[in-house]
């Protein structure tokens, strides 16, 4: 019934975006592009909902759930107000970060198009952190990434590098493997 109800959630979460997102006020719609990072931050929220990392070390480390933006923000005003949400019981915290040292508490961390030429480097600054690192651009779940949005046809979907995903310490639930376009082991 969970597999289900999760299935139906990711197939319904981009139509209700989309059909929000294409009403005209005034005669105006948005931009493809705004759509498309909507759709995207829902997902966000999502994986995250549905991937258990490890333990924190310690009970004083700061009792949030951290989902940080390396590198140029494509979402603009469509992460307002995530802090508002939690997973699991934890309150999100949003930082937007320029390089993989200031990455330190991230836990799902989102690789944006402007760092592109340094995702070699940037991913093997964080080898073995525990971060779940997710990106949309192309051939990034191949490198060495935890999950890359892909676009088949006008859907979203989206490909998960489950042995990476292992290497940070995290496990995915099956219901989400399952929704994956391609899983890597």
């Amino acid at each position: 019934m969970r597999q289900q109800n999760l299935i139906i959630f990711f197939l319904l979460v981009p139509f209700v975006i989309g059909i929000g997102t294409f009403r005209a006020s005034a005669g105006n719609l948005q931009p493809a592009a705004q759509v498309e990072y909507k759709i995207k931050a829902a997902f966000l929220l999502n994986f995250a909902k549905f991937i258990t990392w490890p333990q924190k070390s310690s009970p004083e480390e700061d009792q949030s759930f951290t989902m940080c933006v390396l590198g140029e923000d494509p979402f603009g005003p469509t992460l307002a107000g995530i802090e508002a949400r939690s997973v699991r019981g934890e309150k999100i915290k949003l930082r937007y970060i320029g390089d993989t040292g200031q990455a330190t508490g991230c836990r799902l961390l989102f690789v944006s198009r402007s760092e592109k030429e340094l995702l070699g480097d940037i991913l093997a600054a964080l080898q073995g952190k525990g971060i779940v690192t997710v990106s949309d651009i192309q051939g990034f779940a191949a490198r060495g990434g935890s999950i890359e949005f892909v676009t088949r046809g006008n859907r979203l979907s989206f490909i998960i590098n489950l042995a990476q995903a292992n290497k940070q310490g995290v496990h995915m639930n099956a219901s989400l493997l399952n929704l994956a376009t391609r899983v890597i082991r």
